[in-house]
């Protein structure tokens, strides 16, 4: 699974009270099968029929035949792996100190996502010892750096060179270990947000960002009255209007009510 979730148990609750299963389904689902396995107790032909209906509540033009493989998947693992329930990824002032201390903001927040992610790893599973499996391009986009791949390879080679990172010694391993962080050790700073880690690293030093009141998603900063990142306020807007118009269409049925 590509996105990182820090509480597995209420994505999976808030998927079956609303029977929404977001942009990516076929994770949910997994999150959702894990949840009714280990916490709910059901058994593997229960969980497979309880997916079904999920998915048939989701869309009603779903094609469950479709399904019948990644489905079969993911009833199979439902048991494989704890549920994932933490209340955020500690990081202690050591840490920020050496990522504060970068030449660059841009290497920064590279160090400071990795940094994150490696710790989100541990933290599910101690003998994982700091290593980063997540693509390249996802990091980066978390990090909140856009760049070619010439720059992003010179932004992790240039963490290597500083002994901060090392490369698996398999060739056809991406992985990448973060070689200072630190497993125990005094929490400054507590990230219980994986959007735009690079942005909130930025915020911690001051800059130019703000911590959208609806969403709590860190986007930078347009001017001093910026309150939402741009999803929330295209929604705040459209609700606005809305109710404007019913406003509106009850004023006017008032006005023109026979005396």
């Amino acid at each position: 699974m590509s996105k990182i979730v820090l509480n597995e148990r209420e994505v999976a609750e808030a998927a079956i009270a609303t029977n929404k299963l977001g942009a990516k389904p076929g994770e949910t689902l997994i999150r959702v099968a894990k949840y009714y396995a280990q916490v709910e107790g059901y058994k593997k032909k229960e969980i497979r029929r309880k997916l079904e209906d999920l998915l048939l509540k989701n869309d009603p033009r779903t094609l469950l035949m479709k399904w019948d493989d990644a489905l079969d998947g993911i009833v199979k693992t439902s048991n494989k792996t704890p549920l994932i329930e933490l209340d955020g990824v500690p990081i202690t002032s050591n840490e920020l100190q050496i990522i504060d201390s970068l030449p660059s903001k841009q290497l920064a927040r590279l160090a400071f996502t990795l940094l994150c992610v490696a710790k989100y790893w541990y933290a599910v599973n101690e003998k994982n010892n700091m290593w980063v499996n997540t693509a390249d391009r996802d990091i980066m986009a978390m990090a909140n750096i856009s760049a070619s791949i010439k720059r992003q390879s010179e932004l992790l080679h240039n963490l290597r060179e500083l002994r901060l990172i090392q490369f698996s010694k398999r060739v056809d391993n991406l992985n990448v270990q973060v070689l200072f962080a630190e497993p125990h050790g005094s929490t400054t700073m507590m990230v219980t947000d994986f959007r735009n880690l690079g942005n909130q690293y930025m915020l911690r030093l001051g800059g130019s960002f703000i911590r959208c009141e609806q969403c709590g998603l860190v986007v930078r900063r347009k001017n001093n009255a910026h309150r939402y990142c741009t999803d929330c306020a295209a929604e705040l807007h459209s609700r606005k209007s809305i109710e404007s118009v019913s406003r509106k269409r009850d004023n006017k049925a008032v006005s023109f009510q026979p005396v």
